[in-house]
């Protein structure tokens, strides 16, 4: 087992794909979290044997009309610490969330995207 931190970069905040990326991880049965970070990309901290982090990796690389990820990199690896029970979305605080969601809604009223 590993522990991975994988920085997603492209369209990948308010477009739902922390969501997408969760359910990713249940189906593979990888544990950790996925966040927000204030650069524009998403962070991912996760434990599993490592032939499942690269097909966790591969998966998590989207396009689709809402979400467009451009990289997906492991930019760090370490023995599994056995940390987390559960794949879990960090949210931000409130503000920051309905800013969020309110940013993707004005796009697609807008019709920028098909969501």
């Amino acid at each position: 087992m590993i522990k991975a931190k994988i920085v997603a970069e492209g369209e990948v905040q308010k477009a739902g794909y922390r969501d997408i990326v969760e359910d990713i991880a249940v189906k593979l049965g990888v544990k950790g979290f996925v966040e927000s970070l204030r650069d524009k990309t998403v962070c991912v901290v996760c434990e599993a044997e490592k032939d499942v982090v690269d097909r966790f990796v591969d998966a998590i690389k989207i396009k689709n009309d809402i979400v467009d990820v451009k990289s997906v990199k492991i930019v760090e690896t370490s023995p599994a610490t056995n940390e987390f029970e559960y794949f879990d979305i960090k949210y931000g605080g409130h503000e920051e969330e309905l800013g969020e969601y309110f940013g993707w809604f004005y796009k697609v009223m807008r019709g920028e995207l098909h969501g």
